[in-house]
């Protein structure tokens, strides 16, 4: 098991933009990239892949691979370790304590909903719209750091990526944008996203020959990338990693689903119980019996005091969010609601090594 550090994570990496672009800091900084940033370069570009943590690094390159040989050194994701948790963080410079956006799916009071928070539909519907607005964008907004650098008055932020932005709809696009964009006049940071090799992964499993290809292109396509740059300093890390996932379905267990006010949310291996008043101890009892080898059960109560989420100011609709319980994997096992629900080769948010491990890689183009 490795624990989130909000200390040394990607929380800190965005602080230590903020604080460079003159804006202010929620958290501390990393001194190891605000000595380099503090050299001064006209463009800071931070490439983020998804699911491209330390164990696929590690697993698909060589030691002398140029991603690699780049490597400054692992640090955090931060908990739970998904896209959404994690890339608005990077985005905000915040905790997920503290922005909301704690995991794939939410339950949001204002509509009775389990809501998939990225593509705005309702929980394992697939594509029903879970209202005619952005739900998650309505009910927990947050200011980015473009709007922070911005206010600070020393950059823009531009942003590439195939949903936000400068949106782009093909892998080598983001080079080529990124390479336009260091070329536009004025100081600028950069933040450039793409979704592989985590959509390889989770289809794939996190070592299938796929999966090592995607690696290998991200590696090769960021050397070319570096090469014509100047002036920059080019940053790459990724979101979360990954763990091969067996299954365990809550629809296969009356015990637990008959305590159980609505079905699971936030994520598979990261997943919130409510319970029905009065059906408490019957659930966790029934809980521990089948999944507590793979699960650590917290009460809200315990995961308001042990810091998993982060610290800071708590978001209003934090506690709502986890629920009563909180079930976190320590193993390869993902909890879903049922037999129809989505499920993956290799999954994350869970409290493992290959999950929390993410790299800090720079490489210097002044």
């Amino acid at each position: 098991m490795r624990y989130p550090d909000y200390r040394d994570g990607l929380v800190n990496l965005t602080n230590s933009i903020l604080k460079n672009f003159g804006a202010e800091c929620r958290h501390s900084t990393l001194p190891c990239l605000d000595a380099m940033l503090e050299t001064g370069y006209r463009n800071v570009v931070l490439l983020l892949f998804d699911g491209m943590g330390m164990d696929a690094l590690e697993t698909h390159l060589p030691e002398n691979s140029f991603l690699r040989k780049h490597l400054v050194k692992p640090i955090s994701s931060v908990f739970p370790p998904t896209t959404t948790a994690a890339t608005t963080s990077v985005l905000s410079g915040l905790t997920p304590y503290e922005h909301g956006w704690l995991g794939w799916n939410l339950y949001f009071r204002e509509i009775d909903k389990i809501v998939d928070l990225f593509p705005n539909t309702i929980k394992d519907s697939r594509e029903i719209q879970a209202a005619d607005y952005h739900v998650a964008e309505r009910y927990i907004p947050y200011e980015n750091i473009g709007q922070a650098i911005r206010r600070a008055g020393n950059g823009e932020m531009i942003m590439i990526s195939p949903f936000a932005g400068r949106r782009i709809s093909h892998y080598s696009d983001l080079f080529r944008f990124v390479r336009q964009a260091c070329g536009e006049p004025g100081r600028k940071f950069i933040y450039a996203y793409w979704y592989q090799p985590d959509a390889l992964m989770h289809e794939t499993g996190c070592h299938s020959k796929r999966v090592k290809e995607a690696v290998y292109q991200i590696n090769k396509r960021v050397k070319a990338l570096s090469e014509t740059l100047r002036d920059t300093l080019l940053l790459v890390t990724a979101d979360h990693g990954h763990i091969d996932t067996r299954y365990e379905f809550i629809s296969d267990c009356p015990e637990i689903l008959n305590t159980l006010e609505r079905p699971i949310s936030v994520e598979s291996r990261a997943a919130a119980f409510a319970v029905r008043e009065g059906y408490h101890s019957q659930f966790r009892d029934a809980f521990e019996r089948y999944y507590g080898n793979h699960f650590m059960l917290l009460s809200k109560e315990e995961v308001l005091t042990n810091g998993l989420f982060g610290n800071g100011i708590q978001h209003p609709r934090f506690k709502e969010s986890i629920g009563d319980y909180l079930a976190i994997a320590t193993g390869d096992t993902a909890l879903v609601q049922s037999h129809e629900s989505r499920q993956f080769a290799a999954n994350h948010a869970g409290l493992t090594e290959q999950e929390m491990a993410v790299p800090l890689i720079a490489v210097d183009k002044h």
